[in-house]
């Protein structure tokens, strides 16, 4: 399924389901979204790799032969010319796969039902988001500060650890190591490293706590002065989370720490 516009649609909609599809079509249209869909992975793969346009992609997670998060694993892997960011949205939200969607650099994950306002706000952000890595870019490039080890580094070692706590679930007991507020730091220091904003529900999820308990110690932290929550500029409706100055500073020490240890220069 392929919906074509006069301008060509930076956006791709990944669905099974296509009322799914022609209703998020059509209310993106009405907001001034343009976009191209697919009813399946196989398909979003295809158009993907014939319109370097694409700067979006919103998909569904539950898909048969290859679900949503295979899909985000499979764009992962290919070469693009220019970036492309990628929201999730299910009607089943699964903590692993929320988990999993989250470290394949989603920039967003909403659960259905929403409306085309939601995935709207969602894509402006991802656009945003987006923009500032290409203007961080071009700034670098102009100013002959190709530094790749310092732009990357940081980043991919917090993944690093962040990817440890599957590791560590895998090997050990699966609940052993249940508090989630040590997991909620790295998340936010992880957003932080790579601009990505996330919000109260995003980091309960990614969390894999029960949401109250997730709520709880989001709570406890902000007591702490460890992280603070604010409304989102473009979505009132949402609540992002960040980490205070105290709480920066505290997760760098830690960081730098671990990093001297190994013998790794994030500087």
């Amino acid at each position: 399924m392929n919906e074509e516009a006069s301008e060509a649609p930076r956006v791709l909609l990944v669905d099974d389901d296509p009322d799914i599809l022609i209703e998020l079509n059509e209310g993106l249209s009405s907001l001034g979204i343009s976009s191209r869909t697919a009813d399946t992975a196989v398909e979003a793969l295809d158009l993907v790799q014939r319109h370097d346009e694409l700067q979006v992609i919103v998909t569904d997670l539950q898909m048969p032969r290859i679900d949503g998060i295979e899909l985000l694993q499979k764009l992962s892997m290919r070469k693009r010319a220019r970036p492309i960011a990628a929201i999730v949205i299910t009607g089943h939200a699964s903590l692993d796969r929320a988990v999993g969607a989250l470290r394949l650099k989603a920039v967003d994950f909403l659960q259905k039902p929403l409306l085309p306002e939601e995935v709207a706000h969602a894509v402006q952000r991802a656009f945003a988001l987006l923009a500032d890595e290409e203007a961080q870019a071009l700034a670098e490039a102009e100013n002959g500060a190709a530094r790749p080890q310092f732009t990357t580094a940081r980043p991919n070692y917090l993944r690093a650890l962040v990817a440890a706590r599957a590791d560590r679930d895998a090997i050990f007991q699966a609940g052993l190591f249940s508090d989630p507020a040590w997991d909620m730091l790295l998340d936010l220091a992880v957003a932080e490293a790579t601009g990505r904003p996330i919000s109260v529900t995003s980091l309960c999820i990614a969390s894999g706590a029960p949401t109250t308990t997730a709520l709880r110690r989001i709570e406890d932290l902000k007591e702490a002065g460890l992280l603070d929550r604010i409304p989102d500029p473009q979505d009132r409706r949402r609540v992002l989370v960040h980490l205070t100055e105290e709480g920066r500073k505290r997760m760098e020490a830690f960081v730098q720490r671990q990093a001297s240890r190994l013998g790794i220069n994030l500087d």
